[in-house]
């Protein structure tokens, strides 16, 4: 009798459990009215775990704007502070999303498993700061970026063929583990201080597992097949100079493209080059030409040139 309830409990918990996917499933999409700011939306994704959906702010610009074609579509993932994680607000980043905005882009914000309104298990933390698992926390990151991206796809106002991914530190990271594990998602992705294990015990300059995030690097640009732009500051408290020109050496001399930018010290901490309207001084120009250039090449010779690259070097 005793068995006979627990399986009888277990098949209640999984039929919850599926009708709840169904009711996730069921709400995706927009989530109320357009604000006035850049039409800001609360929209639902789907994430990497279908009982977690994922909370997202979506910016657009004005309709008039909107091509026949659909806009081109920057989805940018947000940094985590364990801290806060499970309270932080929805991530907006106004200033960086306002600059995309004001060059025709849709900008998509989800907020990944384990963090605010999301809610649900960390499962980007693999690992502990004493043995950090770098590469498989960005892939699981990398996981509900594609999710959120490939949803984002099929709306008639998105161009699927014009998606960048764009993030911030530990955001910035998991852009750059989605060019490699879908190497075919994106256009491009732009890395604003990227990374994990940043101020490891608290303490500025110091890394958890220094030597695996380098490593990882390595491993992710084997496989990605995108133009990738990084921006690090001089004064950058997580990541400083060398440990952002040491991931990417690393991500170059496993065959990918990575344009580095080591920026001007930056207010009290580089870190936060991507958060105000002053960072658009620093990497606004440059960002620009990175976007012209990628945006209007053709993808498939782009990934062309990409793998001929890799196996040069290979070769070598």
């Amino acid at each position: 009798m005793r068995v006979l309830g627990i399986g009888l409990v277990a098949l209640i918990s999984f039929s919850a459990q599926i009708i709840a996917t169904q009711c996730h499933a069921d709400t995706l999409g927009q989530f109320g009215p357009e604000g006035a700011r850049m039409r800001e939306q609360l929209w639902i994704v789907p994430g990497a775990d279908p009982a977690y959906p994922l909370r997202a702010t979506l910016f657009r610009p004005p309709a008039s704007m909107t091509p026949a074609s659909g806009l081109p579509l920057a989805v940018i993932s947000h940094g985590t502070d364990d801290n806060s994680r499970l309270s932080v607000s929805m991530p907006v980043y106004y200033w960086l999303s306002r600059w995309f905005v004001e060059r025709g882009f849709a900008v998509l914000l989800p907020q990944r498993r384990g963090h605010g309104a999301t809610g649900g298990p960390l499962a980007e933390a693999v690992g502990n700061c004493a043995e950090p698992d770098h590469f498989q926390s960005g892939l699981e990151a990398a996981k509900d970026i594609n999710a959120a991206l490939t949803f984002m796809r099929k709306q008639p106002f998105i161009d699927e063929q014009q998606i960048i991914a764009a993030g911030v530190s530990s955001g910035g990271w998991a852009s750059l583990a989605l060019a490699s594990a879908y190497p075919d998602s994106v256009r491009a992705v732009v890395n604003f201080a990227g990374g994990r294990g940043g101020h490891a015990n608290g303490k500025p300059l110091r890394i958890c597992g220094e030597r695996n995030l380098i490593s990882a690097s390595a491993s992710y640009a084997a496989s990605a097949r995108v133009p990738t732009r990084w921006y690090y500051s001089r004064n950058d408290s997580y990541f400083p100079p060398r440990v952002a020109a040491a991931l990417a050496n690393s991500w170059r001399d496993s065959g990918g493209h990575a344009e580095l930018s080591m920026l001007e010290p930056y207010g009290s901490d580089g870190h936060r080059i991507a958060d105000d309207r002053a960072g658009w001084d620093l990497w606004g120009v440059s960002l620009d030409r990175f976007l012209d250039k990628v945006m209007q090449s053709d993808p498939v010779e782009n990934s062309s040139l990409l793998l001929e690259q890799h196996a040069s070097r290979h070769d070598r």
